[in-house]
C-alpha cells in the first residue's frame, strides 16, 4: 500500500485571495503541482529550502559546452588521424573553469553549514 493511500484525515482552511496567491507563487517556485503536498512538506518538515545556484546553471552550460568540443575533436581524430594542440588547449582551459565554479560551489555551501 503507497503511503498516499493510507492519507485519510482532510486537512482544510480558508486564505484571502491574496494569501492563494501568494500559495500558488510558491508552488510554482518549488515546481510542486498539488496544493496538499506544499501543505504536508512544510507543515511536517516546518520549512522549504529552493537552493538559487546560478553557479550549477553556469557549470551546466559549461559542460555542454564541452562535451560538444569532446565530441568534434573526437570525430576529427577519427576522419583525420590527429587534432590540433589548441583543440586540448581549449579542452583544458574549459575544465579549469568548471573545476573553478565547482570549488566556488562547495565552498559557499560549506560556508552556509556553519
Amino acid at each position: 500500500m503507497t503511503e498516499e493511500k493510507n492519507w485519510v484525515v482532510h486537512q482544510s482552511f480558508r486564505t484571502t485571495e491574496a494569501e492563494d496567491e501568494l500559495i500558488r507563487q510558491k508552488m510554482k517556485a518549488f515546481g510542486i503541482r498539488k496544493k496538499s503536498l506544499l501543505f504536508r512538506a512544510m507543515v511536517l518538515n516546518g520549512y522549504l529550502l529552493k537552493l538559487d545556484l546560478p553557479e550549477i546553471r553556469e557549470l551546466i552550460r559549461l559542460m555542454k559546452n564541452l562535451t560538444n568540443n569532446v565530441n568534434q575533436i573526437a570525430k576529427t581524430l577519427h576522419e583525420h588521424g590527429s587534432i590540433y594542440e589548441t583543440e586540448i588547449d581549449d579542452i583544458k582551459q574549459r575544465l579549469d573553469q568548471i573545476w573553478e565554479i565547482l570549488r566556488e560551489i562547495l565552498s559557499r555551501l560549506d560556508q552556509s553549514e556553519k
